[in-house]
């Protein structure tokens, strides 16, 4: 790959300062303050004040915790999340709501009706979304140990046990995967317990080199290749391998991803938004098949990761 064009971070800081923050930080390296100053911009401007303006004075989106995507109160939270905005008492509301009316058994969360279905990838989601947002309430706890207890034997996550639920496996486990590490971040939790649960599922993720099925090598999903935000729930290579450059955990085996995303890299040096997740939306942020500023700053920091360290 280039090096990095002027032309391209003067593009990217244009943008909205949910995205201009990640690239000070990640591409830039600039001071910590400006950095701070910027994230605190999300709030009050652009994007992350738009998602804000939607809230509910209960504290809920559209009325709805889950259901309704992507304009219920977990997938704003979500956003909000990977938009990178400060905790505050807005968030710390809806938060409020999701432990109210999703925590079952003080163990999981359930958003099904009467709570009869289990679904291990929304407790995954959930616990990222509450430890993010730093909300104290020593139950998510209990959240971390009940993952971690319905692990597979391989590393991965189903999201139930009911028939077919491999299907979404690397899903439920990236989701997981990210929920714990988040909860690590917040909590300062390093138990070898939970240390030897993510790296078995990391374990999981690589043995397939993030895509293919390890006996045939044949690429297991077409649509992981395809890069999307908001991801959402959903998985491809490029939310796996942002996660393994946060965590810095450098593998010979994401070799071949790191290359179908430089391969995506356009001639002027951006990358396209690929893919959008079909649902509800409060506004789109960029369009399918033009230039994305998402999908740039994130190839661009994985990439400059994977060379630089």
């Amino acid at each position: 790959m280039k090096k990095i064009k002027k032309d391209i971070t003067d593009w990217l800081i244009s943008g909205d300062p949910s995205i201009r923050w990640q690239v000070i930080s990640d591409l830039m390296n600039e001071a910590d303050d400006l950095v701070i100053a910027e994230r605190e911009r999300i709030s009050i401007e652009g994007w992350g004040n738009r998602i804000l303006s939607f809230q509910n004075d209960n504290g809920m989106w559209s009325n709805k915790l889950y259901n309704g995507k992507w304009i219920s109160t977990t997938y704003s939270l979500l956003l909000l999340w990977n938009f990178g905005i400060f905790p505050n008492s807005k968030t710390e509301k809806a938060c409020q709501q999701l432990m109210i009316h999703g925590l079952y058994n003080n163990e999981e969360i359930r958003f099904s009706s009467k709570q009869k279905r289990r679904d291990n990838g929304v407790t995954g989601l959930a616990l990222g979304i509450l430890s993010y947002f730093k909300y104290n309430d020593n139950r998510i706890h209990n959240i971390v140990n009940y993952l971690i207890n319905v692990q597979n034997k391989d590393g991965s996550w189903f999201y139930d046990n009911r028939d077919g639920v491999e299907k979404y496996s690397f899903e439920t486990t990236m989701i997981i995967l990210k929920g714990i590490r988040e909860y690590r971040k917040s909590y300062s939790e390093n138990t070898d317990k939970i240390v030897h649960s993510e790296k078995s599922g990391q374990e999981f993720l690589l043995k397939h080199y993030l895509f293919q099925d390890k006996e045939t090598n044949e690429i297991i999903n077409q649509k992981w290749l395809k890069l999307s935000f908001p991801y959402y729930w959903f998985y491809d290579i490029l939310v796996a391998l942002d996660y393994f450059r946060e965590i810095n955990v450098k593998d010979k085996r994401l070799e071949k991803a790191i290359e179908i995303i430089k391969g995506k890299q356009n001639p002027d040096g951006n990358w396209k938004l690929e893919n959008k997740h079909a649902g509800k939306t409060f506004f789109e942020m960029e369009q399918v098949g033009k230039p994305s500023r998402w999908n740039t700053l994130r190839c661009l920091r994985v990439i400059e990761w994977w060379k630089n360290n």
